[in-house]
């Protein structure tokens, strides 16, 4: 034949889609708190024209633009979630995985007898232990607990017990440290002073001395924490009543005589007593001393 024909064809090869982690090495395996925004995950891309996401917490969500991925969001349920990244378009399946752990929020929940958070004791008296479970926190604290009780926390447990030394109402609240959030929870511990009796009435009505078959003087104990009061045998012609938190004696004496009796109360916290005296005096005699028949004589 005549002459030299020729043709060129060409070829392009082009390589599978990359990604690289471009955020701080670290990111793409974080653990943080619920409700709380993560670190941005950020990755360059090669040859993709765009990329899905799936396994990312509710919260969080992924983007492709530009050949960067971007990861971003708040969490807003726990839990251990391995994410997965897959690129689209360009050549080759290429995945990156990475995992972000989403702690729940502390929790501190009585675990003692219901009651025990809202309990009352006698002054000097040892309080039924209360006892809180906590979750997620490395601790906790009290505040306001009455004096001479105290608290201690370990392996989740937290535990208050003492012997109350000052009457008062105390609303106490334990509330964890470390972990995620802060939970807290309050309670309330009335510490009842001991039962007092004091003398009512006048000066001197609990030291009195009266004749046969008269009145006594109003004589009265005031108390305080009781539930009632009782009295020694008191003397002939008297008595007593307890009544909205006063001991009353009253009545007329009928046999004289040198008596000392003691008001003790009952109920509440302790017991209180106190004592008291009456002089009974016989009434007035006057008795013939000489011979018999000179009170009548004649002269």
């Amino acid at each position: 034949g005549c002459g030299v024909a020729s043709t060129t064809a060409s070829l392009v090869v082009t390589p599978n889609n990359t990604i690289t982690l471009s955020s701080a090495s670290g990111t793409e395996s974080q653990t943080l708190c619920i409700n709380t925004a993560i670190t941005s995950v950020t990755y360059t891309t090669t040859g993709a024209t765009n990329a899905t996401f799936a396994g990312l917490p509710a919260g969080v969500g992924g983007l492709w633009s530009g050949d960067v991925v971007t990861i971003s969001g708040t969490p807003t349920a726990s839990g251990t979630f391995t994410y997965t990244i897959t690129l689209t378009g360009g050549c080759g399946v290429i995945t990156k995985t990475g995992t972000i752990v989403v702690t729940p929020n502390n929790t501190i929940v009585l675990n003692s007898a219901v009651g025990t958070n809202a309990q009352t004791v006698c002054i000097n008296g040892t309080i039924t232990n209360i006892r809180y479970t906590t979750t997620i926190a490395t601790g906790a604290t009290v505040t306001g607990l009455p004096t001479g009780l105290t608290y201690g926390w370990s392996a989740n447990a937290l535990t208050i017990s003492g012997t109350a030394t000052v009457a008062g109402t105390y609303t106490y609240t334990a509330t964890t440290t470390g972990g995620c959030s802060v939970a807290s929870a309050t309670g309330t511990i009335v510490v009842t002073a001991a039962n007092t009796i004091g003398l009512s009435s006048a000066s001197g009505t609990e030291s009195q001395t009266v004749c046969i078959s008269t009145p006594i003087a109003n004589l009265t104990f005031a108390t305080t924490g009781a539930t009632d009061a009782t009295s020694t045998t008191l003397p002939a012609g008297l008595t007593g009543l307890w009544a909205a938190g006063e001991y009353r004696v009253s009545g007329t004496p009928t046999v004289a005589g040198t008596y000392s009796f003691t008001v003790t109360t009952s109920g509440g916290c302790g017991v209180a007593s106190t004592t008291a005296s009456l002089v009974v005096t016989p009434n007035n005699t006057i008795t013939l001393s000489s011979a018999s028949g000179t009170e009548s004589q004649t002269v």
